[in-house]
C-alpha cells in the first residue's frame, strides 16, 4: 500500500482551492437557464429627495381637512357618514394618488367629484313608483285619485295648448281658424291621456314632473323629420291589406276557400328544429338555413315539412306550406290514444311508442310531445333508446303513427271478422 497518495491528495486540494476560480460559468447539464449573480430589481430606485418631493406634492394636492371644511361637512352629513368618509379617505395614500391617478378631462368624463345629493338620470337607477308591499317605497309617486286625475288632465292640455298656440287663441277665428282650434284641443286631451302624470300623482312637485315623457308631447318639436322612401312606400300602402301568395297556392292546393283562416279552424304549426348549415362547394361556403315544421290540427291530421333558404323567414315559410301539404291523417284509438305498440327505425333512431289508458297523459320526448299535441293524442308512452337525433326522430315519429295497422284492416285479411264486445254489452254508449 503506497503512503504517497494521501500526500498527493492533500496537495491537489491546497493548490485547487488557492487558485483563482475561472471568470466563465461552466456548463450545466441541464435545459434549466442559471440565474445570475446579481439580480436587479424591474423598478427603480426612489431616492430620498424624490420621496421628499413626493409627499410636498401630495400634501399640495391633497390637503387634509381643516376645522372650517369639517364644519361645512358636518352640516351636510351626518356625524356616522363624516366619519365613514374620514375613514375612507384615511385608507387611501395621497402619494399613490399623485402617482397613480390621473383625471380624465375628455366630454364624457365621469362626475368624480359629486356629492351625491342629486340622481343622475345616465348613470343611476331610476326610482321606482311601487316599492315591495310592507317596505317603505323609494319614490312618493302613487295612484292618483279621480280629482287629482281632471287636475292633471287640465294641466296637461294647457301645458299642449299653450304650445300649440303660444300666443293664445285667435280673437276673431275664422271658420278654418276654428276647425283646427277644435283638431288642436281634441289632439291636446289625446296626449294628455297618454301622459303618465294623469295616472300617478306626487306631493312633491319635482317627482311629479319627472314622470312627463317627451315623447308625448302633441307637436314633437325634438324629434327629426323622417325623409325615408321606405316610410313613405310604408304608409302609403298601410291600409291595404297584404297577400301571402304561398297561402293562396296553399289553399287552392287544398281544396278551401281563400279567405279560409286556419287559426279559426284549428290548424297549428311549430317549428321545433331549425338549425344553420353550409354546403362546400368550389366557389366556396353557401350558406342557408333549416327549418322542421310539425303541423296539425289537434283532431287527427298531421303534417311534416322542411324548408331551407338563404334567409331564415324565407326558410320557415317554405317549411310550413310544406307541412301543411304532407298533412295525413293519424288513427287513433278512442280518439285519444293509438292502436297498440308501435316501433319505427329511421337510420340510426328508433322509436317505440305505446298505447296508454285514460288519464295516462303524454309522458314522452319533447319532439313527440309536441307531435301528439298537434295530432290530438291525449295518452302516450315512447322511449328513443338509441340516436336521439331531433329531425329523424320527427320523421320516425310521423311515420309511425301515419303507418299503423288498424284492427279492422288486420281482421280482413285474416278473413275474420271484427266485432266490439263493448257495444253488445254496454249497448253502444261507450267514449
Amino acid at each position: 500500500m503506497s503512503v504517497c497518495r494521501p500526500a498527493r491528495c492533500l496537495f491537489a486540494k491546497t493548490s485547487a482551492a488557492a487558485l483563482p476560480k475561472p471568470s466563465s460559468q461552466c456548463r450545466a447539464f441541464t435545459t434549466t437557464p442559471s440565474r445570475p449573480a446579481r439580480r436587479r430589481p424591474h423598478y427603480p430606485s426612489v431616492k430620498a429627495a424624490d420621496m421628499a418631493y413626493l409627499k410636498e406634492q401630495a400634501a399640495t394636492k391633497y390637503p387634509d381637512y381643516a376645522p372650517a371644511d369639517e364644519a361645512l361637512l358636518s352640516q351636510k352629513y351626518t356625524p356616522s357618514q363624516l366619519a365613514a368618509i374620514q375613514a375612507a379617505e384615511a385608507t387611501i395614500d395621497p402619494r399613490d394618488l399623485t402617482l397613480q391617478g390621473k383625471k380624465r378631462n375628455d366630454p364624457w368624463k365621469l362626475p368624480y367629484e359629486d356629492d351625491l345629493s342629486h340622481v343622475d338620470g345616465v348613470i343611476d337607477h331610476a326610482e321606482k313608483l311601487h316599492g315591495p308591499p310592507g317596505r317603505s317605497k323609494r319614490a312618493s309617486a302613487r295612484e292618483a285619485s279621480e280629482a287629482e286625475r281632471e287636475a292633471a288632465l287640465a294641466l296637461i292640455v294647457n301645458e299642449q295648448l299653450a304650445k300649440m298656440y303660444p300666443d293664445g287663441f285667435p280673437a276673431n277665428p275664422t271658420p278654418e281658424e276654428e276647425y283646427r282650434k277644435e283638431e288642436a284641443i281634441h289632439t291636446a286631451i289625446q296626449q294628455a291621456y297618454l301622459d303618465p302624470r294623469t295616472s300617478f300623482w306626487s306631493d312633491d312637485a319635482a317627482a311629479w314632473n319627472s314622470l312627463a315623457d317627451p315623447r308625448h308631447s302633441a307637436i314633437m318639436q325634438e324629434l327629426p323629420r323622417i325623409d325615408s322612401k321606405v316610410v313613405q312606400a310604408t304608409a302609403t300602402f298601410e291600409g291595404q291589406e297584404v297577400v301571402d301568395e304561398r297561402q293562396q297556392r296553399l289553399l287552392h292546393q287544398l281544396g278551401w276557400p281563400q279567405d279560409t283562416n286556419l287559426r279559426q279552424r284549428g290548424f297549428l304549426h311549430k317549428a321545433i328544429v331549425q338549425h344553420f348549415v353550409s354546403n362546400y362547394t368550389r366557389l366556396g361556403k353557401i350558406a342557408s338555413f333549416y327549418v322542421l315544421t310539425i303541423a296539425g290540427n289537434q283532431n287527427g291530421l298531421l303534417g311534416v315539412g322542411e324548408g331551407k333558404a338563404v334567409d331564415s323567414e324565407e326558410a320557415m315559410a317554405a317549411s310550413i306550406s310544406n307541412a301543411y301539404k304532407n298533412m295525413k291523417p293519424i288513427p287513433r284509438y278512442e280518439n285519444r290514444t293509438i292502436f297498440g305498440d308501435i316501433e319505427k327505425k329511421l337510420g340510426a333512431v328508433r322509436v317505440q311508442l305505446q298505447a296508454r289508458p285514460p288519464g295516462f297523459g303524454v309522458r314522452t320526448n319533447h319532439l313527440i310531445f309536441e307531435i301528439a299535441r298537434l295530432a290530438g293524442i291525449k295518452d302516450l308512452a315512447a322511449r328513443v333508446p338509441r340516436s336521439r337525433n331531433k329531425m329523424n326522430v320527427v320523421k320516425a315519429t310521423w311515420e309511425a303513427l301515419t303507418a299503423q295497422k288498424l284492427p279492422e284492416d288486420i281482421a280482413r285479411a285474416r278473413g275474420k271478422k271484427l266485432v266490439d264486445v263493448r257495444k253488445v254489452y254496454y249497448g253502444g254508449s261507450i267514449g
